[in-house]
């Protein structure tokens, strides 16, 4: 809901701003120009909650994906040097690495990526066994 647009006069030159109600807390808050224009050139509309509520909403669609983080289990980072005519010269770098359990068998296993739940994990042997290998 619009309720009225104004302009602020600044050292640098004049600038408009609307001023909004949130939909939410019922909040009034002002959108800048430069907001509008950088909702306008990635076509999105105005908001209809103040930039408080949208962090308090962005938190929560977010928050399941931290858990994961900081639920999971870190193994330290492991450099191996490798070959130059495999790898132009740099070494194999086995990036950060979780502990999970594996949906088909049920043992430990250390996976490349944070487990989200939405999918199935597997160990090395059940994953090549699935594939054919």
């Amino acid at each position: 809901m619009q309720i009225h647009d104004h302009d602020h006069d600044a050292s640098d030159g004049s600038t408009s701003s609307t001023e909004r109600v949130c939909s939410l807390c019922g909040d009034a808050f002002a959108i800048t120009s430069a907001e509008q224009a950088f909702r306008q050139d990635h076509r999105l509309g105005q908001p209809d909650l103040c930039p408080e509520c949208r962090a308090q909403q962005r938190a929560g669609r977010n928050a399941e994906i931290i858990a994961l983080y900081k639920k999971a289990s870190t193994v330290d980072t492991v450099v191996t040097p490798s070959s130059p005519s495999r790898h132009g010269g740099r070494s194999n770098v086995r990036g950060q690495m979780y502990a999970t359990v594996c949906d088909a068998c049920g043992s430990e296993t250390r996976v490349p990526f944070v487990p989200r739940g939405d999918r199935p994990v597997y160990c090395r042997d059940c994953y090549n066994a699935r594939r054919g290998r």
